[in-house]
């Protein structure tokens, strides 16, 4: 899982993690666009990164960052124990 500091665009994606609708899923382009652009941003982290799939984090706050982070490592070990994801 990697996080970046960077940047916000005011768009909402509904996910399976309806909890987090602030947490957008964008594409690697849109990333790096992200990164690149100063803009404002509720917490220190601005895209978060895991096994492939890009989610823009700039309208979360630090708490719900935090949960969000920790939603998407369940999700993921899940996904490894029930054979779906090889572990890195």
């Amino acid at each position: 899982m990697k996080t970046y500091s960077g940047t916000l665009r005011g768009r909402t994606c509904y996910t399976p993690f309806m909890r987090y609708h602030k947490a957008t899923r964008i594409t690697r382009p849109e990333a790096d666009f992200i990164i690149r652009t100063p803009t404002p941003s509720l917490n220190e982290c601005v895209v978060v990164e895991v096994s492939g799939t890009w989610y823009d984090v700039r309208r979360l706050t630090e708490n719900e960052l935090a949960d969000f982070v920790d939603t998407l490592q369940r999700a993921h070990d899940a996904d490894v124990a029930a054979g779906v994801l090889a572990p890195h």
